[in-house]
């Protein structure tokens, strides 16, 4: 080997100080860490291209989203280990493809620290709009609940506009919410779409719905507008329950401890579910953003999308929207229980027109595998 090969050798493996040699331990070490960092940077250049890539071309990019802040973290650890090293050529090339995940991490993580403002009684513009997908009211152990979520509501949860997912209207003891929020509000405003099944999609409001309409979408997966009228405005509502992800609770859990790498068929078939999935749910955002981009009105899209800010669903459903939790939440960002408190699946959208001053993820909620979102949001008069 020449000099100058040597010296190339030593940039990527040498030792820190420069010597021609070193421990067979510590070039194997050397190795292995860029065979690990090269391919937790392949799949994280593959999750940035997720939200941009349609799943009806590579479907499988969907699963690899939902890991996107795993993969940055353990690709930031790994660039520390290059520095600690002094392999600073290694460490710039990786630090580099970190520098586009910075635009994503307030999807993920907000240090901000809100507080709510006090508006004078006659300038009220301001209301309250929760989602929730109920999984039909039924708790971790297969209990229907209703009266534990009435009960909730009228412990100062009860927003002025509600919008509910997989809502069992037969369900026993369904009317009590309805009687609930009757003697709360002077008139009760409502408005559902069939999801599929016992379920529907239902949106509940104090104030006046002037109109309404459903967009359909494969098996249970459906959406449903609400022009709602506030302060003299008008507001268009979209509650979506997209299509599932067919993930049971066994896979969520096998997924979150890494169980199921030890199961490649069951693995191969997940992946395929995900993927097949995601292309049904941008099919019909497809036609939900149609309806978007033609609406008059202020816009408020929210509910279970089944996906993560790291997707194409999300993607086109928050172009020239406001995530509420990016502009007012804080901490970690997660709606679904499963999988370790990973997923924000839920969400609350926002248009211009619009101000976010608050949003909560109630992790106290135990009723259902999602957690409620709620935004308080103010009406901007132009």
């Amino acid at each position: 080997m020449s000099s100058k090969e040597k010296s190339q050798y030593n940039g990527i493996f040498g030792s820190a100080n420069g010597g021609e040699k070193r421990g067979f331990f510590a070039t194997l070490f050397s190795i292995i860490l860029l065979a690990i960092t090269l391919s937790l940077s392949l799949a994280l250049i593959i999750a940035y291209l997720t939200p941009h890539v349609p799943p009806s071309l590579f479907g499988q990019f969907t699963i690899v989203g939902l890991f996107t802040p795993i993969l940055y973290l353990m690709v930031v650890v790994c660039t520390l280990l290059w520095l600690v090293m002094r392999r600073w050529i290694m460490a710039l090339i990786f630090g580099i493809l970190l520098i586009p995940g910075v635009f994503y991490i307030g999807d993920f993580y907000n240090t901000a620290v809100m507080t709510e403002k006090e508006l004078p009684e006659e300038d009220k513009t301001e209301f309250t709009i929760m989602t929730h997908n109920v999984r039909g009211f039924y708790n971790d152990e297969g209990r229907r609940v209703v009266s534990d979520y009435v009960e909730y509501l009228a412990n100062d949860n009860l927003p002025d506009i509600l919008c509910l997912q997989e809502f069992p209207r037969e369900a026993r003891g369904i009317s009590s919410i309805d009687t609930l929020l009757e003697s709360r509000y002077s008139t009760v405003y409502m408005a559902e779409a069939v999801e599929g099944g016992e379920y529907v999609v239902r949106t509940y409001s104090r104030y006046p719905i002037i109109n309404s309409g459903n967009v359909a979408g494969q098996g249970r997966g459906t959406s449903q507008w609400c022009d709602i009228v506030f302060n003299h405005d008008t507001i268009r509502i979209f509650n979506n329950h997209l299509y599932t992800m067919s993930i049971s609770a066994d896979d969520s859990e096998d997924i979150a401890r890494g169980k199921i790498l030890q199961d490649g068929d069951r693995m191969r078939s997940i992946v395929n579910r995900i993927a097949d999935n995601s292309s049904i749910r941008a099919s019909h955002v497809d036609t939900l953003r149609y309806i978007m981009d033609n609406t008059p009105y202020r816009q408020i899209v929210v509910g279970d999308f089944n996906d993560t800010p790291m997707s194409y669903v999300y993607g086109l459903l928050s172009e020239n929207l406001y995530d509420t939790f990016v502009e007012s939440g804080t901490g970690y960002g997660y709606t679904f229980r499963p999988m370790r408190g990973m997923l924000r699946i839920d969400y609350i959208l926002r248009s211009e027109g619009l101000e976010s001053q608050r949003y909560t993820a109630d992790e106290s909620a135990t009723m259902s595998d999602h957690l409620p979102v709620t935004s308080r949001l103010k009406l901007i008069k132009e």
